[in-house]
């Protein structure tokens, strides 16, 4: 840990392979944060009891069929919602992570009120999404209606996808981060590397892209709150964690 900062991985319920190298480098790394995959069992939620290290839950998103704002995939929504509300209580994250996604906001709140699992937090979204259309909450003020609607949300900050709205907005990407950090004080964070040029979404590793990590790293250490931040950059799967450990020492440098 860096001063406030503690610093996680992002992998998926397919990836417990990497547990036992993600355990030989915990002085790197401080927590694990994991998508549960729509298709989890109950062997995935045992491991998920008897992890070694915190940890927190990340829904899966539109990439793999969920998106709780579009009325159209409902079917899924509430199946994956059935699904997970049968293990509350019995999971200790940090915070399980939903994203609001694209389609109707009322929508998305209906579905997100159907969730038992806590404590569950927002993640910010870029305004255009991968798939086309404008996305849900991705400034200030849309996420607020959320906040409003539901009782003790949490905020999980994407400082990629606060800049990639940016981008669209065609505003100073460090600021509206601080404004971020003025509306809510985020549970947990995510960051990597992308191109301002680019509105859509991309996770680069943190040795590419052109975001001011410097700067963002300031931000982040004049929090005054524990800043538990997942390193969100591509791996080869074949090195198991390798290209995560590089990025890790990439910020500590920076």
């Amino acid at each position: 840990m860096i001063e406030n900062i503690k610093i996680g991985i992002k992998i998926a319920t397919r990836n417990f392979n990497f547990l036992p190298d993600i355990y030989a480098n915990q002085n790197l790394i401080d927590f694990i944060e994991i998508i549960l995959m729509p298709e989890f069992a109950s062997h995935d939620i045992e491991i998920l009891k008897n992890l070694k290290m915190p940890y927190a839950i990340h829904l899966p998103g539109v990439v793999y069929g969920i998106d709780f704002g579009d009325i159209k995939k409902n079917h899924n929504n509430l199946s994956y919602i059935e699904k997970i509300n049968q293990h509350q209580g019995s999971l200790n994250p940090i915070c399980y992570i939903v994203h609001p996604e694209s389609g109707n906001v009322h929508t998305s709140i209906n579905n997100l009120k159907k969730l038992k699992i806590k404590p569950l937090a927002l993640e910010n979204m870029p305004m255009k999404g991968i798939f086309g259309g404008e996305l849900l909450a991705y400034e200030p003020h849309s996420m607020k209606i959320f906040f409003d609607a539901i009782k003790d949300l949490e905020f999980c900050f994407d400082i990629n996808h606060a800049i990639k709205a940016s981008v669209s907005k065609k505003i100073d990407y460090i600021q509206f981060i601080k404004d971020f950090l003025k509306f809510k004080t985020p549970i947990i964070y995510h960051i990597s590397q992308g191109d301002r040029n680019i509105e859509i979404d991309d996770h680069l590793p943190l040795y590419k892209g052109n975001y001011n990590l410097h700067k963002i790293k300031s931000i982040l250490l004049d929090c005054n709150s524990i800043v538990y931040l997942t390193i969100e950059t591509p791996r080869d799967i074949n090195k198991k964690i390798e290209d995560d450990l590089r990025n890790i020492k990439i910020f500590l440098e920076c």
